[in-house]
C-alpha cells in the first residue's frame, strides 16, 4: 500500500482511522505491521527507515529445502484457489513451519517430524492440515518421495459445544447498548437475520440480491450457494421473526452508506474478517454480552428449526452441505418442542409480538 505524504507516494506505508484519530503502520504484505508516528513527527523518518530495515524482502529460500517447498506450494493454483479464509490459515502455518526448521531438506521430513510439530503448536488441527496440503502438494509435483503426513493422526480434543448461539435476552441487551444508527448494531442485525459466516458478512452487499428479492451468494468457505430472504415473503419457518428482517433493514437504510458491501468501511472499503469479528465481540462485550458473531449464525439455525424448518430449509438458508449439519438444528428443536408441547407455540407468537424499540 502506498500512502501520499506531502505529495510523495511512499510504500508499504497505511493509515487506519479510529474515533477521529489516524494511526500511522509500515505493512509489508505477509507481514506484522509496525506502528509508526504521525509523518508530521520529526521521528517519523528514522522511523520509516527503520521498519523498511527489519521488514526487508525475504530471502529466496534454498531449493530442496522445506522452506522451498512452502514457497512453491504458496505459489500454486492447489493453493491460490482456496478461500481467502482457508489460505490465511495455511499461511500462518506454513510461517511456523518454516521459522522452526525451514533450511532442513524437504526429503527429509518424515512422519516422526510432523508428528512432534503438530503435537507442540496452539492448534494442532490446523497444522496437520497445512502439513498434509504440503506433502499432497510436494508428492504431485515430484519434489518428495512419500507424504509422511499421513501416518499422523489427528490429535483428538475434549468436545466442545464451540459458539454459544445468542439468547433473546442476549440481543435485547446489545440493541440497548448500540441503538439503530451505529455500526455495531447494524452488523448485529445483518448476521442475526442472514446467518452469515463472517468471512462472507464482509464481502456481501446490494448487488447479491436478485430481482425476486432473495439475497443469493457463493460461500467464501465451501464455494456453495446460499440463498436469504431479503425482500421477497418471509417463509413459514422464519414468520415469528419476520420483524427481525425490518429492523435488519432500519439498522443498514440509517447507515446512509452507498458501498458495495453492506458493512463497508466509511472511506468505502470492505471490512477484514479480523475487524468484523472483533467488533461484534467487543461491542457484544460492552453489552454485557459474552457471545462471538457466528454464535449470531447458530442462533438463525436455532430460531429456523424451532419454527418449523426441515433441514433442506436450513440447508439452503444457511448454506450447509450435509444433512447432518442442518439435522443438527432440528433435532435440537424437536427436543425441545416434546417437553414444551403447545407452549412452543404460543412463545413463537409471543417473539413475533414483541418487538424490541
Amino acid at each position: 500500500m502506498r500512502q501520499s505524504i506531502r505529495g510523495v507516494r511512499v510504500k508499504h506505508l497505511m493509515e487506519i482511522r479510529k474515533g477521529g484519530k489516524s494511526y500511522w503502520y509500515f505493512r509489508r504484505k505477509g507481514q506484522k505491521p509496525i506502528s509508526l508516528p504521525h509523518p508530521d513527527d520529526p521521528a517519523f523518518p528514522a522511523a520509516y527507515a527503520a521498519a523498511h530495515a527489519a521488514h526487508g524482502p525475504k530471502p529466496k529460500a534454498a531449493l530442496g529445502s522445506i522452506a522451498g517447498l512452502i514457497e512453491a506450494a504458496m505459489r500454486s493454483d492447489r493453493y491460490l484457489s482456496r478461500s481467502a479464509t482457508y489460505r490465511q490459515t495455511l499461511a500462518r502455518h506454513f510461517e511456523a513451519i518454516r521459522t522452526e526448521g525451514g533450511d532442513a531438506p524437504a526429503k527429509g521430513i518424515r512422519d516422526k517430524h510432523i508428528r512432534a510439530n503438530v503435537h507442540s503448536c496452539e492448534n494442532p488441527t490446523d497444522r496437520l492440515k497445512a502439513w498434509r496440503f504440503l506433502c499432497a502438494f510436494g508428492v504431485d509435483k515430484g519434489l518428495l518421495d512419500a507424504d509422511h503426513s499421513l501416518p499422523v493422526p489427528a490429535v483428538s480434543r475434549p468436545k466442545t459445544t464451540g459458539h454459544e448461539p445468542w439468547t433473546d435476552a442476549d440481543k435485547e441487551a446489545f440493541r440497548a447498548r448500540w441503538p439503530i444508527g451505529t455500526v455495531p448494531r447494524a452488523a448485529m442485525e445483518l448476521l442475526n437475520w442472514t446467518g452469515f459466516r463472517i468471512g462472507d458478512a464482509v464481502m456481501i452487499g446490494r448487488g447479491h440480491v436478485d430481482r425476486t428479492g432473495v439475497l443469493t451468494y457463493s460461500q467464501s468457505k465451501v464455494k456453495e450457494p446460499a440463498f436469504v430472504p431479503w425482500t421477497c415473503p418471509v417463509p413459514d419457518a422464519a414468520l415469528h421473526d419476520a420483524w427481525e428482517r425490518d429492523m435488519m433493514h432500519e439498522a443498514l437504510a440509517a447507515l446512509d452508506r452507498r458501498q458495495m458491501t453492506f458493512l463497508a468501511t466509511e472511506s468505502g472499503h470492505p471490512r477484514s474478517e479480523k475487524a468484523l469479528g472483533n467488533m461484534i465481540r467487543d461491542a457484544a462485550r460492552a453489552a454485557g454480552v459474552e457471545k462471538s458473531a457466528h454464535g449470531l449464525r447458530k442462533t438463525r439455525g436455532i430460531s429456523l428449526a424451532e419454527g418449523g424448518s426441515g433441514a433442506h430449509g436450513i440447508m439452503s438458508w444457511l448454506g450447509h452441505q450435509t444433512l447432518q449439519e442442518a439435522e443438527h438444528y432440528t433435532k435440537h428443536a424437536s427436543r425441545r418442542k416434546a417437553v414444551l408441547g403447545t407452549e412452543q407455540k404460543q412463545n413463537g407468537a409471543n417473539r413475533a409480538a414483541q418487538r424490541p424499540n
